[in-house]
């Protein structure tokens, strides 16, 4: 679960755009749907559900029924909102039309349909390259007579 604080960063890379306009939001709320992207949001929210559940044992389930239905609109709601500023600043209207565009034809179709599976699998993958890689890392420097006690 995401606890939040108030932290600064530049990124130099980020262009620096306006607010998005009311179009650009809706628009981007398309792009969400059609890419799948909410399909991902929708899934999320059950399990930031369960972790408040998990923290606070002594609210009844029907209350916290209540509470999910009431607010799982919002936070999709609410994650089109957040997501609108950061695609405006890589990202025109026209660009977003165009992204639109591609995953209405079978190919973005498809993207959209295998894409979380994807990216688990990928997600997979890269988690036994790290461990596999951090096993060698530690074999060499133990081979060099490093200490790697506690890892």
């Amino acid at each position: 679960m995401a606890i939040p604080c108030n932290v600064s960063a530049q990124n130099n890379d980020a262009p620096v755009a306006e607010a998005p306009s009311a179009d650009y939001v809706a628009t981007i709320d398309k792009l969400l749907e059609v890419s799948g992207s909410k399909e991902t949001m929708k899934a999320q929210f059950p399990v930031l559900m369960k972790a408040l559940k998990n923290m606070l044992p002594n609210i009844p389930e029907d209350v916290f029924a209540k509470i999910e239905a009431k607010y799982r609109d919002l936070f999709i709601n609410r994650m089109v909102e957040f997501y609108a500023p950061i695609y405006n600043r890589y990202f025109t209207l026209e660009d977003i039309k165009g992204y639109i565009t591609f995953y209405e034809t079978n190919l973005g179709r498809k993207v959209a349909r295998t894409n979380p599976s994807l990216m688990n699998d990928l997600y997979q993958a890269g988690q036994q390259v790290g461990v596999a890689i951090g096993q060698s890392v530690v074999e060499e420097l133990q081979a060099e007579g490093f200490d790697t006690k506690g890892l």
